[in-house]
């Protein structure tokens, strides 16, 4: 084996020598996604716009409305121009000279004028990442330099977007409709399971319920018929508080963050009527009995008591953001992907049929795992910024998911986690988004990879007496290999897990390639146009929890992150949720342009040509079948549109 596929379990070392996950001990040549032009074009245009963005954000500050409005459209004109869009190179200076005359933000950042030439060098694949690594730099830089000591109201932070738009959950954030719809077809609506009583320790009334729902409906009775519903966020009670330093006032301060454990319970009205949506019931920001329950609002409640009900949704909103990045998404597709790609690459490889089938799906996952533990989830990095954890048990919290919670691998396939969290019932929960669309990608992709196993393996002893297989699967669960529990088949007379059956062997595969393409592409782009609007989203608290009925302006906007943290969170959320490289069911090899794939066969094998056309076109069928969805079900969803899922988890 080379020395490019051994494991290295202390990638992690920077944040705790005690956290031994098995990562890349180095990313070879081949995936090095970063060099390869049409990923690096997308990365720079999109961290060009940020940094316009930021220019922008000063001249507003410095001259006023009218500048600001003139400068805006002459960028936009810029921006939006294809033609400067399809050259880099004119982009960049296009950019970078007017944003030159009108700030001081650029510094030496010129020197990626030469970032094509660079890309070409196929020798020094580091200067690329060396170059688009010092500009998100200065991008963190310049942000940090935003005083966080300055009021902030909603406008201001409105105000952080000029060339990049602002997202249209800003004008709805507000609403209880659109809290309640992040459950279902949010950033991470993975977390509502339907109940059947509710928890000793949320001692929710009969008034309350009926207080929302209407006098005619009855708690015991929505329990009984399976209509309530609870997000319970218990696991992050395993996280520790953090601080962060940031400028007040022109002097460095350590701020104290706040962690929270709420639940929230939602309800679906009786009836039979398709339309029915999620209503929040009740939200309680601690898992302590004695914590308050807050409800929503009356019509008559005054504005002191719509501001503490605000403050208990953003409190959800916060717990939720940090559930998502540290387990659904870092946790469940990042490191979860990992010791599986690289178990592939040492054991089966192109060579064998499922190698040949997995490795395009593994494509830049290990280059942007292992950037991710040398900067994004390394101290001072930008996790530890902004989530509201210090970043040892934040990033212990990450290990978890990716080692089994909330399901082990065996446990995983997306069928079987909707039917364990009880949300698989159309009739008992009709508006689910998530639900529905991911359903018709996982059987898509499913009747794919049965179609093409079924060439090589005619029966189950083909696949059981298949010794590279077998010898992949012991790979993984090697406690010095890829570590993986709870995967692969056990009988009475025979305990040593192995892939027994053609059966399991799909399924398996099947989720393996749903979360490198479909799951990770579920909670990475709605990070753009969900996470980026700061008040909709916070990734972190800055005061204690509503304690009383009652609150004041002062007092949620004392739990909002600073505009500095903001615009942090901000350049981050659209950084990573702009960027489509690669398209799910189109294969490549990792040293074949993107321009250059329909020049190039990737499967040799004659058989694979039908099913994977048959793939092709049913996956353009699921484009048409979303599309026409969202003209009509109440909450809107377009995540999982195919053609904006990309073939891995390359950013």
């Amino acid at each position: 084996m080379t020395q490019e596929y051994e494991y290295r379990y202390d990638a992690l070392k920077d944040v705790s020598s005690e956290l031994k996950y098995p990562m890349a001990k180095e990313v070879f040549p081949a995936d090095q996604s970063l060099t390869k032009w049409p990923w690096t074009r997308d990365i720079v245009s999109v961290v060009l716009r940020i940094i316009a963005n930021q220019a922008m954000q000063d001249i507003a500050v410095r001259k006023g409305s009218a500048c600001r409005l003139i400068t805006f459209l002459r960028l936009s004109r810029i921006l939006e121009n294809p033609l400067n869009q399809s050259w880099l190179e004119r982009l960049f200076n296009a950019v970078s000279d007017l944003v030159r005359g009108l700030s001081n933000i650029f510094g030496n950042q010129s020197q990626s004028q030469n970032i094509r030439h660079d890309v070409k060098d196929k020798q020094n694949p580091d200067k690329v990442s060396a170059r688009i690594s010092s500009m998100a730099k200065d991008i963190q830089e310049k942000a940090e330099l935003r005083d966080a000591g300055e009021k902030p109201s909603l406008a201001n932070y409105r105000d952080l977007f000029q060339i990049i738009y602002l997202p249209d959950i800003s004008n709805h954030f507000l609403e209880d409709r659109a809290f309640a719809a992040q459950r279902v077809a949010g950033a991470n609506p993975l977390v509502i399971n339907r109940i059947s009583e509710l928890p000793d320790h949320f001692k929710v009334t009969e008034q309350q319920f009926q207080t929302v729902m209407g006098e005619g409906e009855s708690l015991q009775t929505a329990l009984n018929d399976g209509r309530v519903y609870l997000a319970d966020y218990q696991i992050l009670e395993e996280i520790v508080p953090g601080t962060v330093n940031t400028k007040i006032k022109g002097r460095q301060e350590t701020l104290q963050k706040y962690s929270y454990a709420p639940l929230a319970l939602f309800a679906i009205g009786s009836g039979h009527c398709p339309g029915r949506l999620l209503t929040p019931i009740a939200i309680q920001c601690h898992q302590d009995a004695d914590s308050p329950i807050f409800t929503p609002p009356s019509l008559e409640a005054g504005e002191e008591e719509r501001l503490a009900w605000r403050m208990a949704k953003t409190v959800v909103q916060i717990a939720d953001g940090n559930y998502h990045e540290l387990i659904s998404h870092l946790g469940r597709t990042h490191l979860w992907i990992e010791p599986i790609a690289l178990g592939t690459y040492r054991r089966l490889g192109t060579e064998h049929p499922l190698g040949k089938l997995l490795l395009p799906h593994f494509e830049g996952t290990l280059f942007i795992n292992n950037a991710a533990a040398s900067s994004l989830i390394a101290p001072d990095g930008t996790v530890d910024k902004l989530l509201f954890g210090t970043i040892l048990s934040s990033v212990q919290l990450s290990v978890k998911g990716a080692k089994g919670y909330p399901f082990s691998f065996n446990d995983s396939m997306l069928p079987q986690t909707f039917a364990s969290r009880g949300v698989d019932d159309l009739q008992k929960l009709p508006d689910y988004p998530y639900r529905d669309d991911a359903l018709l990608l996982w059987h898509a992709i499913h009747d794919w990879v049965e179609a093409y196993l079924q060439i090589f393996y005619k029966d189950d002893a083909a696949v059981l007496n298949d010794e590279t297989l077998q010898a992949w699967l012991k790979e993984l669960r090697a406690e010095d290999g890829g570590q993986m529990t709870e995967i692969g088949e056990a009988t009475p007379e025979e305990p040593e897990p192995k892939i027994r059956t053609l059966d399991y062997l799909i399924n398996a595969t099947t989720l393996i390639i749903f979360t490198c393409s479909a799951q990770h592409a579920s909670v990475n782009f709605p990070q753009a146009s969900l996470m980026t609007f700061v008040p909709n989203m916070p990734l972190a608290g800055f005061s204690e929890a509503p304690n009383a009925k009652t609150a004041s302006e002062a007092d949620y906007f004392s739990l909002l992150p600073p505009l500095s943290l903001a615009e942090q969170q901000l350049d981050l959320g659209y950084t990573l949720g702009s960027v489509y490289y690669t398209q799910l069911g189109y294969y490549k090899a990792n040293d074949v342009d993107l321009d250059d794939i329909n020049e190039h066969t990737y499967f040799n094998d004659p058989h694979v040509k039908q099913p994977l056309l048959d793939f092709q076109q049913r996956l353009k069928e699921i484009e048409l079948i979303i599309q026409e969805r969202n003209e009509t079900r109440p909450t809107y969803y377009d995540i999982l549109l195919p053609s904006k899922i990309p073939q891995s988890t390359n950013i």
